[in-house]
Order: C-alpha cells, then sequence, then structure tokens
C-alpha cells in the first residue's frame, strides 16, 4: 500500500483539490533533502499549508530555489513491528536484460 503523495510546491494545485475532497484527512510534510525526521510535520488544515508556504518565502534568497517537500496522507494505524514503524527496502541488482539475471 503506497498512501497519495505529492510534491510541493510543484503539485500544490493537484494536492490543494484532493485535500478539498478529503477535509478530515491528516497530511504527513516531509523534506524532500533531509534525513532522519528533520523537518517533518503534520497538517490537518489547508491554513497549515499557506503558513508553510509563506514562511518557506521569506526565508530563501531570491536566486535560490523553494525547498522541495514530499506531502502524503498519513496513515492513523500503520503496521508495526515491536510496536515501531518500519520499511521494507528491496535492492534488486541487474546484470543483464537478455536473458534477465537480477539478483536480490
Amino acid at each position: 500500500f503506497i498512501p497519495v503523495t505529492y510534491t510541493m510546491p510543484a503539485d500544490y494545485n493537484i494536492f490543494v483539490e484532493d485535500f478539498k475532497r478529503n477535509p478530515n484527512s491528516t497530511w504527513i510534510m516531509k523534506p524532500a533533502g533531509k534525513a532522519q525526521g528533520v523537518g517533518i510535520f503534520l497538517i490537518n488544515k489547508l491554513s497549515q499549508l499557506k503558513k508553510w508556504s509563506k514562511d518557506s518565502k521569506g526565508n530563501s534568497a531570491p536566486n535560490v530555489p523553494k525547498e522541495v517537500y514530499v506531502i502524503s496522507r498519513y496513515i492513523d494505524n500503520p503496521l508495526l513491528i515491536g510496536g515501531k514503524k518500519f520499511d521494507l527496502r528491496l535492492y534488486v541488482l541487474v546484470t543483464t536484460y537478455r536473458p534477465l539475471k537480477a539478483y536480490m
């Protein structure tokens, strides 16, 4: 299962349409270029997103692009292992295409 996800600010208008269709949803915003939980926050009102947009515009120099964020519908009851969230990452090495050889 992959929740509905958008990239900000590029997908802002599409996100707003989806947000208005599901006004009681909670969304999680994550900066695309950071790690270990830095800069992550939840929103459940469109005004919170507008405040973020306004704040991020004020913090950048004129020629510096706005920081890219990923926004996804928040999963209220995620699957836990030992009481902790997790993700599953699979790495595949493809050595040839004809014949297809892939190693996991």
